[in-house]
């Protein structure tokens, strides 16, 4: 009797994303990359690429089956450009963090789009408004409030002095913005702050480059706790409001968050009126925004 032929092993089907000379991103499958990489490089694989040369590889992952690798395409194709680099973005970032034994704080998984809180977040200006507001209660002949009772106060929004705030960012604000960016995901802005003190502030701090959108208090009818420009922000990107992640710390800043289906992040150390920010029922709370990344 003649021995059983060995059954031929299934061809392992690749997933891969060129970038074009014009920064397009092209999508497709295949079982052999460096043979259809040949292919493209000659002008020989899609039409969609010819003639849009030179091409990068972006991006190749062994995906399994033909139908899986086909699904995945599909998913990605129907993308939008912003959101499929987000995809991108995210999954070498993903593939970095396994190298280094590292993983993705839970709250940023699946999320295409993080939105920050100023005052009380990113930044600490009561130093500052506790020295003015001492200023102005010298000159009414009453003591000093000091800088605790001042923290309790504000995160309404003020007016008051912010062209002039020597503010600075709190510890881990800068680390957790480099990374993110680094990862290519958009960050937008949404302060109650009026519009028209927001630029100098972030440019003093050297971060105004890290955001695509800035929403002041006055950009809109609404503010927040309302949700409205958080669903503008939503909206401005293409992105869905279950992908996108709020980060603040306060009241309002959750309350908003969860009114527009964001997915919410509270810092404790902020200005939320002197309640614990924990008490509005964030998805999650960490002490150092340096913690998300």
């Amino acid at each position: 009797m003649s021995e059983p032929r060995p059954e031929a092993a299934l061809p392992i089907w690749h997933l891969y994303l060129l970038e074009t000379a014009g920064g397009a991103l092209y999508t497709g499958i295949t079982t052999d990359v460096e043979r259809r990489l040949a292919e493209h490089a000659a002008g020989r694989g899609a039409k969609a690429l010819r003639g849009k040369g030179p091409l990068s590889l972006r991006h190749r992952e062994p995906v399994g089956t033909q139908g899986e690798a086909l699904r995945l395409e599909a998913e990605i194709k129907r993308l939008s450009a912003t959101r499929k680099r987000s995809w991108l973005a995210r999954r070498q970032a993903a593939g970095d963090q396994g190298q280094q034994g590292e993983c993705m704080h839970p709250l940023l998984v699946d999320i295409e789009l993080v939105a920050f809180d100023l005052d009380g977040t990113l930044i600490d200006s009561v130093p500052d408004l506790a020295r003015a507001v001492g200023a102005a209660l010298a000159e009414l002949g009453l003591p000093a409030a000091g800088e605790a009772r001042v923290r309790d106060w504000v995160g309404n929004g003020s007016r008051v002095l912010m062209e002039r705030a020597h503010t600075r960012l709190y510890p881990g604000a800068r680390e957790c913005l480099d990374a993110l960016r680094g990862r290519g995901l958009p960050l937008a802005l949404v302060t109650n702050k009026p519009h028209a003190f927001i630029a100098p502030l972030l440019e003093g701090l050297g971060i105004a480059e890290h955001f695509s959108l800035c929403l002041g208090g006055d950009s809109l009818p609404e503010k927040k706790p309302h949700p409205a420009p958080l669903l503008h922000v939503a909206a401005h990107f293409d992105v869905a409001p279950e992908a996108c992640l709020m980060v603040g710390d306060s009241r309002h800043d959750i309350a908003a968050g969860k009114a527009a289906g964001f997915r919410t992040l509270a810092v404790p150390y902020g200005y939320n009126h002197g309640e614990p920010v924990g008490q509005t029922g964030p998805d999650g709370v960490v002490e150092s925004l340096a913690e998300l990344v």
